[in-house]
């Protein structure tokens, strides 16, 4: 078996100036901290290091960059005799994943991802399969599924590997779209996991979890970082995503499990517009949660979304006094745009959609994107 895996690449995606500047700053700030990127991306793609588990050991595969144009995918296919050719589809690659498939006739594609479009994909295309999940992308490849990750096509990256512990969320936010059942991954999977972590060069783990804290197996991070020290004395603990009302019951615990960055769900700082979107907290509940973390040596990222509908130039402000009044207790921001997966002309990752406010979301992304580099980086820059 032969097997190609096409990833885009940063370079195929025009961004805010002003984003990649405040990354440029955020990485440069805490790479010694462990927080690092590469040239092609800022993670490694979990998604192809679970396809390598399931994959016989003599299948060859290999990973096509695309860095300026899928011309370098077309060429690459066609050159190739590959059995399958693999995308995992977001909203921002699918015009580019729809262009390669059109012009590659006589290849058999597997896709799978979030957006409807694949869907739409294997009825047009009748080179095309989709996949919901890794059992059936293992399934439509004749093979047997195995849950595990297998990095060696990664051999020495340094950026955070992700390790999963459980799947699901408990809560039940408007615009997620994770399933509300949860589901803890087995033990000895998850020790397959760390070992295969071993190629890698890290000093933290992100926890995949999209709750950290629902599962009941989260206590096995302190015996993980035990078991990974052996191997990689340069690590320092986990970076794991979780709730404020979360983080602010359970610091205590959570740094002493080996926790030493938290993201929590912000979102907005508007207790109207949480509510609205069905979000577990609130602006009382995420000050207390960074004073619970900070007293606890845990160092806080906010997770904020710009563009809610219901935003305006008032509450923009106030989540923008936010960042400011708490830049001390902050380590960092993470932004990302609002993203309706229901809506046609969803754009996703890159933009936002078009809407009579559109120029006020572009303008509040510029500026908190300034503001997350200006006074919460630059206390370290220096």
């Amino acid at each position: 078996m032969n097997v190609l895996f096409v990833q885009f690449a940063n370079s195929m995606f025009p961004r805010f100036e002003v984003s990649d500047g405040y990354w440029d700053d955020f990485y440069s700030t805490y790479s010694d901290f462990g927080y690092n990127r590469m040239v092609d991306a800022f993670e490694i793609p979990k998604w192809i290091a679970e396809v390598c588990y399931f994959l016989p050991k003599d299948c060859k595969r290999k990973i096509c960059w695309v860095h300026h144009s899928t011309d370098e995918a077309v060429n690459e296919i066609r050159n190739g005799n590959y059995d399958f050719v693999l995308f995992s589809v977001m909203t921002c690659t699918k015009s580019f994943t729809n262009d390669i498939i059109s012009r590659c006739p006589s290849q058999l594609f597997l896709i799978g991802g979030y957006d409807s479009w694949i869907k739409e994909a294997e009825i047009n295309y009748i080179n095309v399969m989709c996949a919901d999940d890794m059992c059936s992308t293992a399934r439509k490849m004749g093979l047997e599924y195995r849950f595990g990750t297998d990095y060696s096509l990664f051999d020495g990256w340094t950026v955070l590997p992700r390790l999963t512990l459980s799947y699901g969320c408990m809560n039940n936010c408007k615009f997620c779209i994770i399933p509300h059942v949860m589901s803890s991954v087995p033990e000895d999977v998850i020790m397959q996991q760390v070992e295969s972590f071993k190629p890698l060069k890290f000093k933290l783990i992100y926890i995949d979890d999209k709750t950290f804290g629902q599962a009941d197996n989260y206590m096995i991070l302190k015996r993980l970082k035990q078991e990974i020290l052996k191997y990689n004395t340069e690590f320092r603990g986990f970076v794991v995503q979780t709730t404020t009302g979360m983080l602010a019951s359970k610091s205590k615990i959570f740094k002493d499990i080996g926790v030493v960055v938290a993201e929590i769900g912000v979102e907005t700082f508007n207790n109207e517009i949480l509510a609205a979107y069905r979000k577990p907290s609130s602006e009382k509940m995420v000050i207390k949660s960074i004073s619970a973390a900070v007293e606890n040596g845990i160092k806080v990222i906010p997770n904020i979304i710009v563009g809610f509908p219901e935003e305006t130039d008032d509450t923009y402000a106030r989540t923008e006094r936010f960042l400011t009044e708490n830049a001390d207790s902050l380590f960092g921001v993470n932004f990302a745009m609002y993203t309706d997966y229901s809506s046609p002309d969803c754009v996703g990752e890159v933009d936002f959609a078009a809407s009579d406010k559109i120029e006020l979301h572009r303008k509040y992304w510029k500026r908190l994107n300034s503001l997350a580099s200006q006074k919460i980086l630059k206390k370290t820059i220096a």
